[in-house]
């Protein structure tokens, strides 16, 4: 069995709790048809650690420059801040790549209104 892999970009002052769900459901087997099918990995800008806006440090274990949406089966969006200043448009970018070729984005709160405003939503932003 292959895994798949769920990618959750990380970032500066992320709204930490809003994905929190998501990923320990994905990374529990007891919530999956297939145990082990699906993992999560996360993604950021650089591979310097970062701070959330509840205060965990989270290391990201790879650079969103080297996610390929082939290589994913989702791309998870979080909130924050960072998105009403534009300093995560590689990642409303790489969400284009995504919805592009079918894999599906999840984005939640604010990181939903960047990709509105970038005209990323769906096949009607691609």
């Amino acid at each position: 069995m292959r895994t798949s892999t769920v990618h959750l970009f990380v970032f500066d002052g992320m709204a930490d709790w809003e994905a929190a769900y998501a990923i320990a459901a994905i990374n529990n087997p007891q919530f999956q048809l297939v145990p082990g099918r699906f993992s999560v990995a996360t993604v950021a800008a650089s591979l310097d650690p970062v701070i959330t806006m509840g205060g965990m440090r989270v290391q990201p274990d790879v650079e969103l420059s080297e996610v390929s949406p082939v290589a994913s089966s989702l791309l998870i969006l979080p909130g924050g801040k960072r998105w009403e200043s534009h300093d995560n448009d590689q990642a409303l970018d790489k969400a284009r790549n995504f919805v592009a070729v079918g894999v599906p984005v999840a984005a939640i709160c604010a990181a939903t209104l960047a990709l509105a405003h970038a005209g990323r939503l769906g096949k009607y932003g691609a």
